[in-house]
């Protein structure tokens, strides 16, 4: 009988010898980031993905994992471009492992809103679930997750809408942890990042010491901007995630194909938003396996680029200080967000064929001011003058062949020192009879 067992167990371990060393063939690898989010064409998957080492447990040696496991445990690395300094973020997880109310924010593009997915499924929501079901107390109902995510927007816009979207709209709860995600969106931003990195300081100014994430998506054909945005994210010491460095070297070697990962040309599969969310899982995880900061990073006076958009705010038609002039009608036809299904921008001012020639005025005590405006692919939209303290400063053209009536932002005002300025704007000469829709200022004092 003995005999039999020693048997048994030998050839037990020379079968677990044998599939560890196996060669695996990549152009057949079909690993999944997490096996019940399987995307499909045909099924809605059940996501249920939690990270895949408990805290508190003790790695599986890296001998024990199959090849392919291997393979995606190197894709997860490959994304941890910065740990940065752990203070906060844990800080963060000790309070969801308390109990205590933990608020998730996530600001960015059309892949943050869910596009090429749905809402339901896209990255944002699946590392919302992870997080509950990792760090939360129970069924993780001390946990909470605003999705400030708006398709065709960059940092530009973000931060006109920081205080809205991720605060006012949360019932006035400041986000714990806020992930920034705005790689791939913020190639027109005028600001060359001053905005991104106004975004940072505004969160970690806050006073309830938010974390901060950045975190890099990428484009079918490779690109994103996280160079530019990488040496920030290290001046700030900040935690950084990029998939372009964890994806790229699979499409490149066929292990993954762009069908399998992305939408289109600009949006991940939910298999992609699956690979997302797994590689914000790994930052936690390796951040608690990490030796604790004994103390936060120092939140710099001096910015790496700018501090004019440190705290930007927005006015809307509903603000009493703006003189709407003939700029009178409010748009209806304008984009919704997945997250509230509201309009981006409701409450805005439009000038029509009939509405006269009186301008918008309104004066502000600001260093920035940024306008925030409709692109129709109607031809009956034209162009306004922009003035700042009666010197013309730009011309807007409302029209765009290929707008959707999404908010495009110009920088009207960008200086150091605080100042007290005048704004008037005016349907520009032939487009008096033209519409024309301003869905929102911004400024930052």
């Amino acid at each position: 009988m003995k005999k039999c067992i020693c048997i048994l167990l030998m050839l037990t371990m020379l079968s677990v010898l044998f599939s560890c060393g196996k060669k695996s063939d990549s152009s057949e690898m079909t690993v999944t980031p997490t096996e019940s989010a399987t995307p499909t064409e045909s099924a809605t998957p059940t996501v249920s993905i939690a990270p895949s080492v408990e805290v508190t447990a003790t790695p599986t040696p890296t001998e024990a994992l199959s090849a392919e496991e291997k393979w995606y445990g190197e894709i997860l690395d490959r994304s941890l471009m910065n740990l940065g300094n752990n203070y906060r973020l844990r800080k963060v997880i000790e309070k969801a492992q308390t109990g205590e109310d933990v608020y998730i924010g996530f600001i960015g593009g059309s892949i943050t809103e869910g596009e090429g997915a749905s809402y339901k499924y896209c990255y944002a929501s699946q590392t919302f679930e992870n997080f509950k079901k990792a760090y939360g107390v129970g069924n993780g109902d001390n946990i909470h997750m605003i999705n400030a995510g708006v398709s065709g927007t960059p940092s530009t816009l973000g931060v006109i809408r920081y205080e809205r979207d991720l605060i006012e709209k949360n019932d006035g709860h400041k986000p714990d942890l806020l992930i920034i995600e705005f790689a791939v969106n913020d190639a027109d931003d005028p600001t060359n990042g001053a905005t991104y990195e106004g975004l940072i300081r505004r969160t970690l100014y806050a006073d309830n010491s938010p974390a901060v994430v950045l975190l890099f998506s990428v484009f079918q054909s490779r690109w994103n901007l996280q160079d530019r945005f990488q040496m920030m994210g290290r001046y700030y010491q900040l935690p950084m995630v990029s998939i372009k460095d964890a994806i790229v070297p699979c499409l490149i070697d066929g292990s993954i194909t762009d069908a399998k990962f992305f939408n289109d040309a600009y949006h991940p599969k939910m298999y992609g938003h699956t690979i997302m969310a797994d590689c914000l899982g790994h930052l936690f995880e390796e951040m608690l396996a990490a030796e604790p900061a004994k103390e936060d990073a120092p939140v710099r006076e001096d910015p790496f680029k700018s501090s004019s958009f440190d705290n930007v705010h927005m006015l809307t038609a509903k603000s009493t200080i703006v003189s709407a002039g003939s700029f009178t009608e409010t748009d209806k036809a304008i984009g919704t967000t997945r997250y509230d299904n509201q309009g981006t921008f409701p409450d805005n001012w439009k000038h029509t064929a009939e509405s006269g020639t009186k301008p918008l005025s309104f004066t502000v005590t600001a260093k920035s001011i940024l306008l925030t405006y409709k692109k129709s692919n109607k031809d009956s939209f034209g162009k306004i003058d922009v003035y700042v303290d009666g010197k013309k400063v730009t011309t807007i053209d409302g029209y765009d062949k290929g707008g959707w009536n999404q908010p495009y932002t110009a920088v009207i005002l960008n200086e150091k020192e605080i100042g007290t300025h005048k704004v008037e704007v005016r349907m520009a000469p032939g487009s008096e009879k033209k519409d024309f829709t301003i869905m929102a200022f911004g400024y930052g004092d």
